[in-house]
């Protein structure tokens, strides 16, 4: 009995919360990504590698899980030079890669370790002035 008395309680904060006159989410880099690390690292040697491929307009891969101990790698599969490049907080200067070329690859330096989560876009390709980022992705 007390599960029927929460669900209208649910479904009004629920209307509230999309009611009103809160402006829409601007449109997110496509660029953009995040890295959430699960666990310190257990060993010196790469357990599992991720990869991230820039490609025109976007990236494969928005959203890396990992754990301590797996390994990254930024690889530009575009014709335009990308750069991988953390933002926001913590900083993970470990994801501040060069600018890649077509063809051109960054391993992220070391194992991963956290745990912690990163966020990382194309510096080269960064979200646009007010908001805007170039149609769509997100992570």
């Amino acid at each position: 009995m007390r599960i029927a008395a929460v669900v209208p309680h649910l479904a009004l904060l629920g209307l509230a919360a999309c009611g009103g006159s809160d402006p829409a989410p601007p449109a997110l880099n496509p660029y953009l990504g995040t890295l959430t690390i699960t666990s310190a690292a257990a060993t010196n040697t790469c357990v599992i590698t991720h990869m991230v491929h820039f490609m025109a307009g976007t990236v494969d891969t928005h959203t890396v899980p990992a754990a301590g101990g797996d390994c990254l790698i930024f690889v530009n599969d575009d014709t335009a030079a990308h750069k991988p490049a953390t933002i926001g907080t913590p900083s993970c200067p470990e994801l501040n890669g060069p600018s890649l070329a077509q063809g051109a690859s960054y391993p992220v330096p070391g194992v991963l370790s956290g745990p912690k989560t990163c966020h990382w876009q194309d510096a080269l390709n960064p979200p646009a002035a007010g908001g805007g980022g170039g149609g769509g992705g997100g992570y």
